[in-house]
C-alpha cells in the first residue's frame, strides 16, 4: 500500500510537470532528434475529453472498521454521472479508507457504474486525498474490469485518473495506451 501511495504520488508531480514542461515553446536545433520525437509512441492523457463526469452524489452511511489509530471507515455512496459513449450512468461505490495522523485519506475503492439501461461495468481504484471545510479533494488510479456489456466494452481492463475537488465532483480521464 505504501508503496502504491508513492507510486500516486509520484504520477501527481509527473502531471504538474508534463503540464510545466509541454506548455513550454518546443525548440529543437538537432533534426535528428525531431525525427525520433516525432515517431515516439508514449501513453496520453487527454485532460480536455474525460471519459465520466459527475453532476451529483449521496452519501448512504459509514461503518468503523478499527478505532485507530489509524481510524479505518468503510464508506458508501452513489454519484449520478454522464458516460461518453454511454449517457447518464449511476455509480455504486464503496470505500475503505485509512485516516492517517496529518489528515490524509488513503482509500482503496470498488464500484459498479450502471447505465440506465442496466448494462454495467466493475472497477477498483486507489485514491489519496482529504476532507475539509471546502469539500473532498481525491486523486487516484482506476481499473476497469471486463465486461459483458456491449455499451461498456470499451473500457474492458482499461485504466484511467480520477479527480474530484470541491468545485468539480469526480472526473475520469482513460490512460490511452
Amino acid at each position: 500500500i505504501i508503496l502504491f501511495v508513492m507510486i500516486l504520488f509520484s504520477v501527481s508531480i509527473l502531471l504538474q510537470v508534463d503540464k510545466e514542461i509541454f506548455s513550454q515553446p518546443y525548440r529543437n536545433e538537432n533534426k535528428t532528434a525531431d525525427r525520433d520525437f516525432n515517431t515516439l509512441t508514449t501513453n496520453s492523457l487527454n485532460l480536455s475529453a474525460p471519459i465520466y463526469q459527475a453532476y451529483s452524489g449521496i452519501f448512504l452511511g459509514t461503518k468503523n472498521l478499527s478505532s485507530g489509530p489509524p481510524l479505518i471507515s468503510e464508506d458508501y455512496a452513489i454519484e449520478k454521472a454522464v458516460m461518453k459513449n454511454v449517457g447518464n450512468v449511476t455509480n455504486n461505490m464503496t470505500f475503505v479508507n485509512t485516516h492517517l495522523s496529518d489528515g490524509t485519506i488513503q482509500s482503496a475503492s470498488k464500484g459498479v457504474i450502471t447505465s440506465e439501461d442496466g448494462q454495467n461495468i466493475s472497477w477498483i481504484s486507489s485514491d489519496i486525498g482529504m476532507i475539509n471545510d471546502q469539500g473532498e479533494l481525491f486523486h487516484g488510479i482506476l481499473q476497469f474490469e471486463i465486461t459483458n456489456s456491449s455499451s461498456f466494452s470499451f473500457l474492458n481492463n482499461a485504466t484511467g485518473i480520477d479527480k474530484q475537488t470541491p468545485e468539480i465532483k469526480r472526473t475520469i480521464w482513460l490512460i490511452e495506451k
